[in-house]
């Protein structure tokens, strides 16, 4: 394996993404979605210091520049796809092209072996994500400095960890289609499966997941004070404790398991932490406290092991698979 070959096919196929004309399409419509979000949460911004400046009390604290940045998460993951669109879009014929058109032959003609060729243009692709996500990121910081709202070092450590996991979150998705890529026979039906895969791993194991929790948790224990001594009610709030705890731990596992819920959770973790904290609490939590980063950290690190987990595994199978395929 040679590096410097490896980099410049990832550097070729990056220069490709980057001037293509359906990667530039969906980028402007992602930074206008994210962009309508982030201009909602600005005026959001700003009636809640107005609320906070008058009352002098707020139940997630005082509002802060980095609480605006997760409308990224929303243009990104929200009810907008087309966050995920344009990371299936940069890998879904990134293999099958090649077989169409008999580049991919060509390559191998010369000195240059199979797993550089498919390292290099994953390498291409998420250096094309982290352009793709540090311009939304650089925008929506100028838009907060155009509107006087300026960011602390310790929100700024915040928001470079929210851009680290968006870019994560995004590499998943695109190496999620490199690997349809490399089992489909045309880009056509590797774009199909693509969106179908991503289909999956979101709406479908959340909606599952949900309904498979309620089946397994079962109904809730129910009361009628009046009849029960207080033994009774006792052996009710422990039975209500075990339910509710193990329906914590399903859905939780559910929510590792669902990709966008994942990175919709850390999203709420770094770019609002008090309200994330208020919310695992159940409004139990000490509204004054304030979280650094490796507290929120430390509190969602197995959100990031999932999310880690999806973009090794996909490209893990998509390697093996590259790696075994006939090309002549």
């Amino acid at each position: 394996m040679n590096f410097k070959r490896i980099t410049l096919i990832g550097l070729k196929e990056f220069q490709d993404h980057v001037t293509s004309r359906r990667f530039l399409a969906l980028l402007f419509l992602m930074l206008t979605i994210a962009g309508i979000y982030v201009f909602k949460d600005i005026v959001s911004y700003f009636e809640d210091i107005e609320k906070y400046s008058s009352v002098g009390y707020s139940l997630f604290g005082m509002p802060r520049a980095m609480n605006i940045f997760s409308g990224i998460m929303l243009g990104i993951a929200g009810s907008s796809i087309f966050g995920s669109i344009i990371a299936v879009v940069l890998g879904f014929d990134l293999i099958t092209k090649e077989r169409e058109t008999g580049s991919m032959k060509a390559m191998l003609s010369v000195p240059v072996y199979r797993d550089e060729i498919i390292n290099g243009k994953a390498l291409g692709g998420i250096i094309a994500i982290i352009f793709a996500v540090t311009v939304v990121f650089m925008l929506t910081l100028g838009l907060l400095l155009l509107y006087g709202i300026v960011p602390g070092l310790d929100e700024l450590v915040f928001i470079f960890a929210f851009w680290l996991v968006t870019i994560l979150y995004l590499t998943g998705i695109f190496v999620m289609s490199v690997m349809v890529s490399s089992f489909s026979s045309t880009s056509g039906m590797s774009f199909i499966y693509s969106l179908l895969l991503l289909l999956i791993l979101t709406s479908v194991i959340y909606s599952t997941g949900s309904f498979a929790v309620d089946v397994i948790t079962g109904p809730r224990p129910s009361i009628n004070i009046e009849n029960m001594d207080a033994l009774e009610i006792s052996e009710f709030y422990e039975q209500s404790n075990t339910y509710y705890q193990k329906q914590m731990e399903l859905t939780n596992l559910v929510f590792y398991v669902s990709y966008d819920t994942n990175y919709r959770k850390l999203s709420t973790a770094l770019t609002e932490p008090k309200r994330y904290i208020q919310n695992q609490a159940n409004g139990q939590n000490n509204p004054d406290f304030e979280p650094d980063i490796l507290d929120m950290l430390g509190r969602v690190w197995g959100n990031i092991l999932f999310l880690i987990a999806y973009p090794v595994v996909f490209f893990g199978i998509a390697y093996v698979r590259f790696m075994r395929m006939d090309l002549r």
